[in-house]
């Protein structure tokens, strides 16, 4: 299943789905068990109730397996396709006790999954292929891997999956390395950049987030693989692409507030990314509903 060409493994994305069936379910499903005396089987149709790019079906899919390995689905479509308002997905074939306990947590998935993965594909059209779009660590707490999968369906590039594989200075560093040694930010930023090449010893990329122009320039001088500018002035951005013309690489990214409005402004500059927090953090869910049909 394309979920693992990010090289995911089963193991954790069961974990996943036992955590949010256990949320969900609890000691049981009192409703269903005080409905229904027997177990028996049913169809159902996925239906898509606004329109987006879909995303998450083969995690939608193992909801339901973990449950029972008796359904069965017949799917027309499949992540990466758009799919328009009304449109029937596919069916689902399984037992009605255990349909009903994963309706909602297998529809939650599908729902966040897909309106990451649209909202995305808006963004990343409307760079016109000026600049990529990559995420942040601004996700669901144990749903990242998910989050950055469906970010990847969209178009996007994935930042650093956490703190552990890559070097990302941020203001909080810089503002306590200040407090610590009493210097002044530029010093600050010298300081934490050559700290960080001596511990790496080039294991790792070495990015860090500056305001504005001065401070972009002194961590260029430092050798920086990336230099952020966050909620910094538009012109500060323009002057360092400038600046940087024809000198050594080094890559541009701009975040902070960042929405289509601004990704027209940014398509003007001569920079390389572009990173956005509220993709994962607070996308509006394509909507889904599962309308049982009939029993078998």
């Amino acid at each position: 299943m394309n979920l693992f060409l990010r090289g995911l493994n089963s193991y954790k994305l069961d974990e996943i789905i036992r955590k949010a069936l256990e949320e969900d379910i609890g000691n049981g499903d009192i409703t269903t068990n005080g409905i229904f005396d027997e177990n028996f089987f049913i169809s159902a149709d996925l239906v898509c109730k606004s329109k987006g790019l879909l995303c998450g079906i083969e995690v939608f899919k193992r909801v339901f397996l973990f449950l029972s390995p008796d359904f069965k689905f017949n799917f027309k479509y499949n992540d990466g396709d758009y799919i328009s308002k009304k449109t029937k997905i596919g069916e689902v074939i399984g037992p009605v006790k255990e349909l009903l306990k994963g309706e909602r947590t297998a529809l939650n998935f599908l729902q966040l999954l897909s309106g990451i993965a649209t909202e995305t594909r808006k963004l990343v059209e409307k760079t016109e292929g000026k600049f990529k779009i990559y995420d942040t660590r601004k996700t669901h707490p144990n749903l990242r891997f998910l989050e950055k999968y469906a970010l990847k369906m969209g178009g996007g590039e994935n930042h650093r999956e956490g703190l552990y594989d890559m070097i990302l200075i941020k203001d909080n560093h810089i503002k306590a390395l200040m407090e610590k040694e009493k210097i002044d930010k530029i010093s600050a930023i010298k300081k934490a950049i050559q700290k960080a090449k001596e511990y790496t010893k080039g294991k790792y990329k070495i990015e860090i987030e500056v305001e504005n122009y001065d401070e972009a320039v002194c961590a260029y001088s430092e050798g920086v693989d990336i230099i952020m500018f966050d909620n910094s002035d538009i012109d500060d951005v323009r002057k360092f692409c400038e600046f940087k013309k024809g000198k050594k690489d080094c890559e541009i990214e701009v975040s902070g507030n960042i929405d289509l409005k601004k990704i027209e402004i940014l398509k003007k500059l001569n920079i390389d990314r572009v990173s956005i927090g509220y993709i994962t953090h607070s996308p509006e869910a394509v909507d889904f509903s599962l309308k049982i049909k009939k029993a078998i």
